[in-house]
């Protein structure tokens, strides 16, 4: 049976660091990028060069939402677009080196924002919770 304690905590957790990181956006999104693109460009950080149907399952979204934000960041000089040397009928999406700028200040912010949010905790509970998200993300 599903844990909704569990549920309703990681939820909070997660909107307590957007919450966080939305009052302090104007210090880190300086290309004003939103919430919707610092996910993808940290994804793409993660993922190298996905194809754009690997972005739409790992988001959910349609491929008129990926693509939407797709072009938002490329017009920005962030990502770039190129044909998959697996399937040219596809296309690939990387990130710039502007892109990779970006993508450290937003790790940066979120990773202040996580500092802050765990700081309750000892530097043995951090580790333990660390460890445990390594586990499952």
């Amino acid at each position: 049976m599903a844990d909704t304690d569990l549920a309703l905590s990681v939820d909070r957790f997660m909107r307590r660091i957007h919450s966080a990181l939305q009052a302090r956006a104007a210090e880190f999104d300086t290309e004003n990028v939103g919430p919707a693109g610092g996910m993808l460009l940290l994804t793409l950080a993660e993922m190298g060069q996905p194809e754009i149907h690997e972005l739409t399952a790992r988001f959910a979204r349609d491929k008129s939402q990926m693509t939407r934000v797709i072009g938002m960041l490329e017009t920005k000089g962030l990502v770039t677009k190129r044909p998959s040397q697996r399937d040219q009928r596809a296309s690939v999406v990387l990130l710039t080196p502007k892109g990779h700028r970006v993508v450290a200040e937003l790790s940066t912010a979120l990773a202040e924002a996580i500092d802050t949010l765990v700081a309750p905790l000892s530097t043995d509970e951090q580790q333990v919770l660390k460890t445990l998200m390594a586990r499952i993300a």
